[in-house]
């Protein structure tokens, strides 16, 4: 009997289910005055380029990475305009993090594409939703080089469980 409780305990953590996620809260980045949801992370490379990166803490389970920031886009240079980080020092701002320096902060570190979502919701996933459209931003050393509209309708799928 206790051979058969042993393996009924071990199958029952053999079999898949779902995983319980939070969407994350997005950072946010202002085209030509608008602000839009940003669903790429250029501070991430700022902290993979060597740069000491904060222990940062969340305060919910939306953001995981410790801080929502916002960016914007203004004469062909990324800017990062604003932060708001939560440290063991509690809640920080721009001036924290990048000590000396005032905002907005040129992205001079960021080389990627820039994901910013157009129109309605077609599917919640993790991390983010999946939108009709996306506006793909083309970024070197926070230059922008190009842009171009992404239709996501082939990319919706079956439904999540």
């Amino acid at each position: 009997m206790r051979a058969l409780l042993a393996a009924f305990v071990v199958l029952a953590f053999l079999v898949p289910q779902a995983a319980l996620a939070t969407v994350q809260i997005p950072d946010s980045i202002i085209i030509e005055g608008q602000k839009h949801s940003l669903y790429s992370l250029p501070l991430e490379q700022y902290y993979r380029d060597g740069h000491p990166r904060p222990q940062f803490r969340w305060p919910n389970t939306a953001t995981w990475r410790g801080y929502r920031a916002t960016w914007e886009i203004k004469g062909g240079v990324l800017y990062l305009k604003a932060i708001r980080a939560w440290t063991e020092k509690g809640e920080v701002g721009l001036e924290a993090l990048f000590p000396g320096q005032k905002a907005p902060i040129p992205a001079t570190w960021f080389t990627g594409q820039l994901r910013v979502p157009q129109a309605k919701v077609l599917r919640v996933r993790m991390p983010q939703p999946i939108h009709e459209k996306d506006l793909m931003i083309t970024v070197e050393k926070g230059r922008v080089t190009g842009q171009k509209i992404m239709d996501n309708a082939g990319r919706v799928g079956p439904p999540q469980p």
